[in-house]
C-alpha cells in the first residue's frame, strides 16, 4: 500500500498549489507514470477514449437544457404556480421553494442550475415575508442538492459512463429517493417556520391557481417528457436530453417568450463552459485512473478487502466516509470520476448491486453540495446578493448537513428505496432497461 500513499501524498501536493483538477489529475498522472517508468504512448487513444461515450452525450445536453430554463426564467414561473397552492400554509413559501427545487431538479440534473434559478425569485420572497435569513439561505442550498439526485442526474451519468451500470435504471432510481428527501425537507420546512414570526400570504383562489398551471403547463410537462420516456422505454436517457433540449427551446422561445435569437449565443457560451470544464475533468480523471490500473493499485486495494473479510456493509460504511471528506476538498465530479474506478473492482468482489451504490454515491455528493469549503451551492447562494456572506450561508447549511447525513444513512441501511423502482422497469429483448 506504499504506493498508494505515494499516489494519494502527491496528488494532494498537486492540488494544494491552486492547479485546477483536471490538470492536476493530468499531471500527476503523468508524474507517477515517468517515475515508473510507463511509456506515455497510450495518452492519445487514452484521451479518445474518455470522450468516446454515447452516455457521457447526455451531459452537455442537459447542461445546455439547463441554460435555456435558466436564462428563459422557467424556475420562475413553476415557483409562481407551486406557491399559489401552497402559499397559505404554515411556512408556504418555504415548502414551494422545496417543491419548486424539486420539479427544476427534475429538468435540468444540476444542482447548481437548481439553487441558481429557483433562488433568484425565493430568496427575496421570503426574506420580505420575515422567514430567517439563515434558515432561508440553508434551505435554498439544501434544496439545490435535490438537482443531482432527482433524474436526470450528470454524476449519475457520469458514473454509468465508468461502470456500465444502466443509465436508464440508475435514473428511476433516484426517483423515490428524491421525492422522500423532498418530503423530509418539506416537513422540516414547516416545522422550522411555524418557530419564525413569518408573515402569512392569502390563500389564493381556484381561479387564480387554475389560470396560472395552465399557463405554465408546458414547463411541468418537461418532467413527464423526459423522465416518462425513459421509463417507459420510448427514449434512451441520451435521446431524452436532446428531447428535452429541443423541447425547452420550444417552449422559451414559442410559448414563454422569455428567450430571445440574441440570447442563444449566451446559453451556447454559458452552456460551453461548464460542459468543456466536465470533459477536461473526465479526461485527466481517465488518464489517471489508466495509470492507476497499470500500476496495479485497485487489485491491491480489492486484495487488502478480500484479505481483511470486509463485509459489503463495512466496505459501504468506510467509503462514504472517505466520499465525505473528498466531498468537502474537491468538486462533485472529480470526486465521482476519481473514486469510481478504484472501487470497481471490489464492489464486484463483494457483489455490490451498482445501481444502489450509484444512488448512495449522489446522495453522498449531493451531501459534498453544502459542505465547506468547497461546495458548489453554498458560493452559488452567496451570489444571490451582495449583502450575504459566505459565513452566513455555512451557518443557514449547518442542520441541513445533518439532515442530510441522517437521510444517507437511511438510502444505505434501507437499499429497496433505490431498487424498488427498476425492478418494475419493462423488460425489452430480455434486457430490463
Amino acid at each position: 500500500m506504499l504506493e498508494l500513499a505515494i499516489v494519494v501524498g502527491l496528488l494532494l501536493l498537486i492540488l494544494v498549489t491552486g492547479l485546477p483538477v483536471a490538470f492536476g489529475l493530468g499531471i500527476t498522472a503523468v508524474l507517477l507514470a515517468l517515475i515508473n517508468g510507463i511509456p506515455l504512448g497510450f495518452v492519445g487513444i487514452t484521451v479518445l477514449e474518455s470522450l468516446n461515450s454515447s452516455t457521457l452525450m447526455a451531459v452537455p445536453l442537459f447542461i445546455f437544457m439547463s441554460q435555456v430554463l435558466l436564462i428563459g426564467r422557467v424556475g420562475d414561473q413553476l415557483f409562481e404556480t407551486v406557491n399559489s397552492w401552497v402559499r397559505h400554509l404554515p411556512g408556504g413559501l418555504s415548502v414551494a421553494t422545496v417543491l419548486s427545487c424539486a420539479v427544476f431538479a427534475a429538468i435540468t440534473g444540476s444542482g447548481a442550475a437548481t439553487a441558481a434559478t429557483i433562488g433568484t425569485v425565493a430568496y427575496p420572497a421570503m426574506v420580505n415575508r420575515s422567514y430567517d435569513q439563515k434558515f432561508t439561505l440553508g434551505l435554498l442550498a439544501c434544496g439545490g442538492t435535490l438537482g443531482i439526485l432527482i433524474p436526470p442526474s450528470i454524476p449519475m451519468i457520469l458514473y454509468s459512463s465508468i461502470t456500465d451500470a444502466s443509465l436508464d435504471r440508475l435514473f428511476i432510481a433516484g426517483v423515490v429517493p428524491g421525492l422522500l428527501l423532498t418530503l423530509i425537507l418539506s416537513i422540516y420546512a414547516v416545522w422550522r417556520s411555524r418557530r419564525g414570526a413569518f408573515e402569512p400570504l392569502p390563500k389564493a383562489g381556484w381561479t387564480e391557481r387554475r389560470r396560472l398551471t395552465l399557463r405554465n403547463l408546458p414547463g411541468l410537462l418537461l418532467p413527464v417528457v423526459v423522465i416518462g420516456g425513459i421509463y417507459t422505454g420510448i427514449f434512451t436517457p441520451t435521446e431524452a436530453a436532446a428531447v428535452g433540449l429541443v423541447y425547452s427551446l420550444f417552449i422559451t422561445m414559442v410559448i414563454y417568450r422569455t428567450l430571445s435569437i440574441r440570447q442563444i449565443p449566451r446559453v451556447c457560451l454559458e452552456g460551453l463552459t461548464t460542459s468543456c470544464m466536465i470533459g477536461m475533468i473526465i479526461i485527466g480523471a481517465h488518464f489517471f485512473g489508466k495509470v492507476m490500473t497499470i500500476l496495479g493499485i485497485p487489485q491491491q486495494l480489492t486484495a487488502l478487502v478480500v484479505e481483511n473479510n470486509f463485509s459489503p456493509m463495512m466496505f459501504i460504511l468506510t467509503i462514504n466516509l472517505l466520499l465525505l471528506l473528498l466531498g468537502a476538498i474537491l468538486e462533485t465530479v472529480s470526486v465521482v470520476l476519481l473514486t469510481t474506478p478504484l472501487i470497481l473492482p471490489i464492489m464486484h468482489s463483494l457483489n455490490i448491486d451498482p445501481i444502489w451504490y450509484g444512488v448512495v454515491l449522489t446522495v453522498n455528493m449531493a451531501i459534498a453540495l453544502i459542505t465547506p469549503p468547497v461546495g458548489m451551492d453554498l458560493y452559488v447562494i452567496k451570489s444571490l446578493r451582495d449583502d450575504i456572506s459566505l459565513s452566513m450561508v455555512i451557518r443557514g447549511v449547518a442542520p441541513f448537513i445533518v439532515i442530510m447525513t441522517c437521510f444517507l444513512a437511511l438510502i444505505i441501511l434501507v437499499p429497496s428505496l433505490s431498487t424498488w423502482l427498476p425492478s418494475l422497469m419493462p423488460v425489452k429483448g430480455g434486457v430490463a432497461l
